[in-house]
Order: structure tokens, then C-alpha cells, then sequence
């Protein structure tokens, strides 16, 4: 058995090849790969249009332009988190997971 000390990280989006992992802080939603298509459909509408809301089923993906920066939520309709980004790396974002 082992125990370690640890505590809460702060606030990250990170994105690799099997997923889009968004954390508050206390709080993280990933989102999987067979879904990164329709999150970056999703992200390139915000982009363009300032705000967007994707639904399937129970999950949601979505955000808003606000002031120079981009509030990203998602999350199930009764459980969302949300980060907020810069627009900078909301760029950076939507291009890992373009390529994806």
C-alpha cells in the first residue's frame, strides 16, 4: 500500500492523441477521441461566430468569446466545468485537435 501527499493542480486544457482533458482545478471532464471531430467542429464555430453549443445525449461541449478571451465549458447537462483561455490558446487548442 502506498500513500503520498498530493493536491489540487491548477487550472489546464491538454490534448493528445487519445483525448481533450479540460480541468478547473478541482474538477476535470475528458473528452475522447472519437469525439475530438465534433468538439473541433464546435470549437471552429466559437471561433468564427463567438459562441456555440453542442449536444449528444447527455454531453455538451461549448463556449463563448468574452472580453479578449474564451470561457470553454463541457461536461454532462447537469455536471459542467468550465476554463477560461485566452484567445491565443484557444487558437492553439483548436489546432491540436483539427489535426486529430
Amino acid at each position: 500500500m502506498i500513500t503520498v501527499s498530493a493536491k489540487p493542480p491548477e487550472p489546464y486544457i491538454h490534448a493528445d492523441n487519445r483525448a481533450l482533458v479540460l480541468c478547473n482545478g478541482y474538477q476535470s471532464v475528458l473528452i475522447a477521441a472519437s469525439q475530438l471531430r465534433s468538439c473541433a467542429e464546435t470549437f471552429a464555430i466559437i471561433a468564427e461566430e463567438g459562441r456555440a453549443t453542442r449536444t449528444q445525449a447527455q454531453h455538451v461541449v461549448g463556449g463563448f468569446k468574452q472580453g479578449g478571451e474564451v470561457v470553454i465549458y463541457a461536461g454532462t447537462q447537469d455536471a459542467l466545468l468550465s476554463v477560461t483561455v485566452s484567445e491565443a490558446d484557444f487558437k492553439a487548442v483548436r489546432e491540436a485537435i483539427a489535426t486529430r
